[in-house]
């Protein structure tokens, strides 16, 4: 199970697999981070498991998602939980250049070799919070993206994401 927050005051747990709900939905921004902790761009990098550690108990990892298509995006970065387990993911999503299009998210383990978790995000655009449990604190985790693919539209997606305890 994982948590998915509309806003600061509510949450609700949810399978791995989750699709977000239209409600939850929110216009995505129109402008990116202006100095973020690093740019997922699959033109240029983030075609591959990250090699690079970020400390989320010293700054939250910030991102910004640049045309995130069909084929697996990761962070530049892998992380680890905190002492119980969790992570969280704020993102906010909008069509790149495209109609609605929805986007995966991986929770892969980097001890492992394998992804943990999956979740889908409904249509963009879209703003979420994902509490990501059950994680082993003893391991690294690095997240990926995805669009998800739509046979009739070339689909891709930008946004921004945070990362943080």
């Amino acid at each position: 199970m994982g948590t998915i927050s509309a806003n600061a005051k509510e949450s609700y747990e949810i399978d791995e697999n989750i699709k977000i709900s239209k409600s939850m939905q929110s216009s995505a921004p129109d402008t990116f981070y202006m100095n973020p902790s690093d740019v997922l761009n699959g033109t240029m990098r983030s075609k591959t498991v990250p090699t690079k550690y970020w400390n989320l108990t010293n700054n939250p990892y910030t991102g910004n998602l640049i045309e995130v298509r069909v084929n697996w995006l990761y962070t530049n970065y892998y992380f680890a939980p905190n002492s119980n387990g969790i992570m969280y993911l704020d993102y906010n999503i909008k069509p790149y250049n495209t109609e609605g299009t929805r986007m995966n998210i991986g929770v892969y383990n980097i001890s492992t070799g394998k992804f943990v978790k999956y979740y889908e995000t409904g249509g963009v655009p879209t703003a979420a919070c994902i509490q990501i449990k059950e994680l082993k604190t003893n391991q690294h985790y690095a997240l990926a993206f995805t669009a998800i693919r739509d046979p009739l539209a070339y689909n891709a997606i930008q946004g921004t994401i945070k990362i943080f305890h």
